[in-house]
């Protein structure tokens, strides 16, 4: 069944071009576009009450608009948008806020080997890493910049009871190359001890002493083999915690004849 025309001409009985679709939105955008240019236009002329607040609240909805699609304000401009705006962003500053003050929220690296158990005696490398507390090829015979350290260390310790660690260690470049594990141990033992000897000549308790030996698995500088970089490896360090020697020894309880003693009345 053929279609209807509802065309006046029969020569106009045809379908109507797409082109027609397109150029009709494009009417119906540029209706909508004026109409949204002359809802934002202020209102001219003389003014009442109304009449400012109405514009003020125009000045508003224009002044959001163009803050939704990221126009900045120029801090010069006498445009009324412009001057709203500027109003606006200033209003979102707390200005009785102290804020940090300058100061920089971040977290600061601590030094290495340091944790929240273990506190060094004396600041300096020489507690935590070895510095002057070094020695020679295969030695373990204390020098003089070792004994200086040594000696401002005890004076630290004496007089407290907390636990000192006193750790030797071991360069690769201190054995032939056919040197065994104990050896290695050894070597870092007789350091510790050399270290932990000389503390006790200084007034240390030698309560406080925890002698040990680390060998070669401590490095301090891996992959350089520099005269400096080997040196650092052979060192003793000495470190002190917080535990009290005296909580890690057992007090034995009184014995019966104490008690008695402590007990018994004296003879009248």
């Amino acid at each position: 069944m053929a279609k209807s025309c509802k065309c006046k001409k029969a020569a106009e009985c045809e379908e109507c071009p797409e082109w027609i679709f397109t150029f009709a939105d494009l009417v119906m955008l540029m209706m909508g576009f004026f109409v949204i240019l002359w809802v934002l236009k202020p209102p001219a002329g003389k003014q009442g009450a109304g009449d400012a607040a109405a514009q003020a609240h125009w000045i508003e909805v224009e002044a959001a608009i163009r803050g939704a699609f990221g126009h900045i304000p120029d801090p010069q401009s006498k445009d009324p948008v412009d001057i709203e705006m500027l109003y606006h962003n200033l209003q979102r500053i707390n200005l009785n806020n102290p804020g940090d003050g300058g100061k920089i929220n971040r977290l600061e690296k601590l030094p290495e080997g340091q944790s929240d158990d273990v506190t060094t005696i004396r600041v300096g490398k020489y507690a935590t890493e070895g510095g002057k507390l070094t020695f020679e090829r295969g030695d373990a015979k204390l020098s003089a910049d070792a004994k200086e350290a040594l000696g401002d260390i005890a004076a630290i310790v004496r007089g407290h009871r907390n636990l000192v660690f006193v750790k030797g260690h071991t360069a690769l470049d201190d054995f032939p190359a056919t040197a065994t594990a104990d050896q290695k141990m050894q070597l870092s033992i007789r350091r510790a001890q050399a270290a932990a000897a000389y503390l006790t000549s200084q007034g240390v308790d030698p309560a406080l002493l925890r002698v040990e030996g680390c060998s070669t698995f401590e490095p301090l500088v891996q992959h350089e083999y520099t005269a400096d970089a080997l040196q650092a490896n052979r060192r003793v360090e000495v470190e002190a915690t917080a535990t009290l020697v005296d909580e890690l020894q057992s007090h034995p309880p009184p014995t019966t004849d104490s008690l008695m003693t402590t007990t018994q009345p004296a003879n009248p």
